[in-house]
């Protein structure tokens, strides 16, 4: 016969057990959902959901991967694509503190592969003060790299870079500027250029 002390360590044990399933729970919802939103539902036939202020950070191994804002976002259920305006998108690079920010009047995020296209007036702050300009750009999040395709005006200490192409890449925290380059180096008042 089971004895009381062992009925009230089972049933102890088994309230234990409860709370931290539903404390697993809270969490993996809590996770899955945006950090931050103001939401206001838009009478729409074609979007399911528009959120003003939007705030999403995608965490990676417990750590701010990166960060996404928008003015104004519309999110199409049938798509799984959110279309934004007045877009801030922050990378979390290393423990160090670098970032990478970049900022357009528009873009799209892809719910299913969380890839990112930007468009229109694109600026991105580089670490060590380098900033470029372009009018569209992707993130790629599953290779972790951002690109562009249109032509990039990159700007720095002591360094004006254009080119066709543009890409940097979040691994091995690198930037290139490819296709027709032409660059300047910039020491004082002394200019070079090719």
């Amino acid at each position: 016969m089971i004895s009381r002390a062992k009925v009230a360590q089972i049933v102890i044990l088994l309230i234990i057990v409860s709370l931290c399933a539903i404390l697993v729970g809270s969490v993996w919802r809590k996770k899955a959902q945006p950090v931050d939103k103001k939401t206001r539902q838009a009478a729409s036939s074609k979007d399911e959901m528009k959120l003003n202020d939007m705030k999403f950070t995608e965490m990676q191994e417990g750590k701010r991967y990166w960060t996404l804002r928008a003015s104004e976002a519309k999110y199409f259920q049938d798509e799984q694509k959110t279309l934004m305006q007045s877009v801030r998108l922050t990378f979390f690079l290393d423990n160090a503190g670098h970032v990478l920010k970049l900022k357009s009047r528009e873009g799209v995020l892809y719910a299913g592969t969380k890839d990112i296209d930007l468009k229109g007036d694109i600026q991105v702050k580089l670490p060590h003060d380098y900033i470029a300009t372009m009018q569209t750009a992707h993130y790629n999040h599953g290779e972790k790299i951002v690109k562009s395709g249109s032509p990039v005006h990159l700007v720095g200490p002591g360094l004006v870079l254009d080119g066709k192409r543009w890409q940097y890449g979040m691994d091995n925290h690198t930037a290139e500027v490819d296709g027709g380059v032409s660059a300047s180096l910039v020491l004082g008042e002394l200019r070079i250029g090719k």
